[in-house]
This record gives structure tokens, sequence and C-alpha cells, in this order.
């Protein structure tokens, strides 16, 4: 992303702040047209060669790698579970977690074998092999008025194939689905095709409620610029959103955008006072390093350079990730992905300013510069390259003995575990049993709950709720002996994959 060249005027209607550039071996960004609006410039041969080698090789090491994977994850399976609830029985069930992207997964898993659990796993799959493909498409779109050819190249290649990129682009998760949702409604928005733009916006909001947050930015931009309200941005995104803002309305007795509202309501009572902005920070101190994790320093360093140096309307999709600290949750390096094609714009420019600098002219400075921000990346990919044909949920245990509850017992089986896999595979209710409890506590409570079994992975035990290790004894305490009964071990030469299932004794009704 290290070149040179002289600003060019002909994309500034949507970009205030921002300089594009015409690199000397690519053809003007953007051209005057009729009227004052501006359109893209074709691409040439070469460039247009490298950009179908780039998708053809995305494509097909995304294809290997979802084949090398046959296991959900655990927000995957409930997402799934939203979709199966969907095609099979027409209902949508209450939960955390929008539907947006549970009716992606719909559209292929409509064409698939419905008895097989497979099947919802490789519906995802499908869906975000493709998105995974069209997602760095969309942000080569978005970087070449700005950056030029090459560079939205070179960005666009990074995105391609980082790492962490094909793992997400792999599995069973939403963030493949929210980063094309909006950055294509973007891209509508900055082609003024308005009423499209406010569409996608509708639906992006159904896969992540804070997709409103740059709506709303470039809604307020363009109200700025026009002097009167966008509403043929508006009004089509609402219509989008007004059917599950009823659903919530219906579910929850209250008006509200989103079911994550009840997240920030636990973060405020878990964190009262003065405590909240110690959470606050607290992940601010663990989720910012995550970015440096992925792109590598120099590349951060470049973003948060041209994040000052260049800012505009674009930064308005950086929006949704501000809420991220601000709740009780994991800081999951997988809530940036949204992000980096916007932070690779962001790295682009600072690059070219820096270009710019009298300390940084001639090749040799230019190239050593270069060569860190490679070499940075390198090294932040190394740790995730080794993960795109292993899979990190890979629980043979739970999946064979989800399997023999789908032989051996009703649908209305009611399954405790820590993890849901062994539901999902079964196609039965999962129960989540809490990981600070002792093992004859989590017995009475898995039986007051209503469960009929509990589920005993050794290596779910040993990391995630070891108050369970009793259970894995050959033989049970006599307290524990007489409320639950062994009825099925699966052993592996990987001890940590063996898997115990229980009877509870005489469970609730």
């Amino acid at each position: 992303m290290v070149g040179s060249g002289r600003s060019q005027p002909g994309c500034r209607n949507l970009h205030p702040g921002a300089q594009p550039r015409r690199k000397d071996d690519a053809t003007p960004i953007m051209s005057q047209a009729s009227g004052g609006t501006a359109s893209p410039t074709p691409l040439r041969a070469i460039p247009l060669l490298v950009l179908v080698l780039i998708l053809a090789g995305g494509l097909g090491v995304r294809v290997w790698s979802a084949a090398h994977n046959e296991f959900p994850t655990v927000d995957g399976v409930l997402y799934l579970d939203q979709t199966a609830q969907l095609m099979n029985h027409g209902r949508l069930p209450w939960s955390c977690f929008p539907p947006g992207w549970p009716a992606v997964v719909a559209i292929p898993y409509s064409v698939m074998d419905r008895t097989d659990p497979m099947s919802l796993l490789r519906a995802a799959q499908t869906a975000n092999v493709v998105l995974g493909v069209l997602m760095p498409l969309l942000a080569f779109w978005l970087m070449r008025p700005f950056l030029g050819t090459r560079p939205a190249l070179l960005g666009m290649a990074i995105l391609m194939f980082l790492p962490t990129e094909i793992l997400y682009s792999k599995n069973d998760l939403s963030e493949m689905s929210f980063t094309c949702a909006l950055l294509g409604a973007w891209l509508l928005g900055r082609d003024k095709r308005l009423v499209g733009a406010g569409l996608l916006f509708g639906f992006a909001y159904l896969i992540r409620p804070e997709a409103l947050l740059t709506a709303g930015g470039l809604g307020l931009w363009l109200w700025r610029r026009d002097r009167r309200p966008p509403w043929r941005l508006f009004v089509p995104m609402i219509l989008a959103m007004i059917p599950y803002l009823v659903f919530i309305r219906v579910q929850t007795g209250a008006f509200d955008l989103t079911s994550k509202t009840v997240a920030i309501g636990l973060s405020l009572d878990a964190y009262p006072g003065w405590q909240y902005p110690g959470l606050i920070f607290a992940n601010l101190r663990l989720f910012g390093p995550k970015l440096v994790g992925l792109l590598g320093a120099p590349l951060v360093l470049l973003a948060v350079w041209g994040i000052i140096r260049k800012r505009g309307a674009w930064l308005w999709l950086l929006a949704p990730v501000l809420p991220v600290p601000f709740i009780i949750n994991p800081m999951d390096v997988r809530f940036w992905l949204p992000y980096l094609p916007v932070l690779l714009l962001a790295a682009g420019l600072g690059a070219l300013d820096l270009a710019d600098q009298p300390w940084l002219q001639g090749r040799w400075r230019q190239g050593l510069l270069l060569a860190v921000i490679v070499a940075g990346l390198g090294l932040a990919a190394r740790d995730d390259a080794m993960w795109i044909r292993r899979n990190g949920e890979a629980f043979y245990g739970l999946k064979d003995a989800g399997q023999w509850f789908r032989e051996n017992t009703e649908r209305g089986t009611v399954i405790a575990a820590y993890k849901p896999y062994a539901g999902f595979w079964a196609g039965r209710r999962s129960l989540k049993y809490p990981a600070d409890m002792d093992a004859l506590s989590l017995v009475l409570w898995a039986r007051n709950n209503g469960a009929h079994y509990l589920v005993v992975n050794v290596k779910v035990t040993h990391y995630l709720a070891k108050g369970l290790d009793p259970l894995l004894e050959s033989q049970l305490h006599p307290r524990l002996a007489e409320k639950v009964t062994l009825v099925k071990f699966f052993q592996y030469d990987l001890v940590e994959q063996n898997t115990v299932i229980y009877r509870i004794n005489d469970p609730l009704p």
C-alpha cells in the first residue's frame, strides 16, 4: 500500500476529508460524468486478471477448508436451530441472536436433506464460503476510489487469504454475512442508490442491530449535505425492520430495537456505579491487542495514522464496533472481522500519506516500509494458519453421543451439557449446565430443570467445568451413584475426547 501519486477530485461526493489517488499504473479512479456524478473506470486487462485469480484462489481455499470442517460452533448451534425452526416448523424461536443470518442459511438449506443435522452445518458453510469470497471483492470496490487499483488489489488479497478470514468463511457464524451487508449497503449509498442501501441496511440490522450506527451516520451526512432528510434511505430501512420490531414487542411486551438489550442490563447490574467504567476499561485492554494479533502492529499503526490524517465519512463503517467493550462478553477476535476492510482502507491512506513525506522519499525507504508491513502481517497470521484445516471445536465424543441420542431417545428428551453439540447432532433440546458447580449439585440442578440425561466430556471437564471430575471416575461416589445411571461410554485414543452419558434417575416431570 506504499506509493506516491496526486490526489484526484472525481470521487469526493461521499467521502469528505479523503484524498483519492491515481497510481501511475492505474486508470483514473473516477471520471466526471454529465451532471456531476462520478462513475468508476473499468479495470484494465492485467488488474482484472489479477482480481479473477484472487477470487478463484480464495474460493478454492475456502471450499477445501470447509470440506474438512465437520463440527459446529457453540453460537452456530443457536443460529442453526433458528434456521431449522423456521424451515421445518414455520416459527422463529425467541433468542438474543437476531434472525438475519439464520434466514441466509435457510436459502441453501432449503435444497438439502432436512433429516440430517449435517445439512444445517453444510448450509451455513455454503453461505459463508460464497460470502467469504464476496466480502474481499466488496472491500476492493470500497478501497479503489481512495487508493487506486494496485493497493486495492493488495488489500483484497490480504482479506482473501488472511487465515482468520478463511476460518470464519468455513464455519457457521454471522461475520461474513454482516460484513457483506454493511459494505454492500454503504457502496449502494455511495452510488446514490439510496432505496437499495436502505433495504440492505435494514437487513444488516437483522444480522446485527449495531448496523444502525453506520446507517445513521450515513443518513446524517446526507442530511447535512442535501439540507433535507434522506427519506429514500430511511423509509426502506425502517420497513425492513418493522417485522422484527413487532416480533420483539410480542415476545417481550416492550418496544426495543434489539433483543441484546438484556446484555447491557446484565452488565450494569453486575458492575454498578463506578465499577461499570472499570468493565469498559478491562474490555478495551483485552480487545485492542486482538486487532494487532490479526493484522500486525505495522498495519494497525498505519490504520491509526490514516484515520487521524484522512478522516472521512467512511469512518462511520467503524461505528458498529463501538458498543463491543460496553457489555460482559468474551472479547473475541471475531468482533474485529467486519471492520478489517475499513481498517485496511485506513492503513492504505496512512501509507500513501507517509509516502508523501520528505523523509520517506526513495524506493528503498518505501520498500523497507512495505517489508515491515508484510513481516508484521505474516507474524500475526502465523498462529491462525494451522487452523485452516484443523477444527477448534472438534468434539468427536459429543458428536457420537448426539448420534446415539438420535437413535435411542424420543424428541422430547432434554440433554444437560456444557456445550450444545450432543443436542445439535441428536435434534434434541440442550440445557447448558453452569461451570461452577460440584458434580452432585449439578446433577440435582439438571434434574430440577427437567433434564433426562447428562453428558460429560473429558476436555470440557478439565478446561471448563472442573467440578464434574467425580463423574469421570470408574466408581462413582454412592451419593452420585444413586442419582445417575451410566448408559454409554465413548472411548478414544485421544483421551480428551472420551465422553460419558448418564441417565438422570427420576427426573422431574
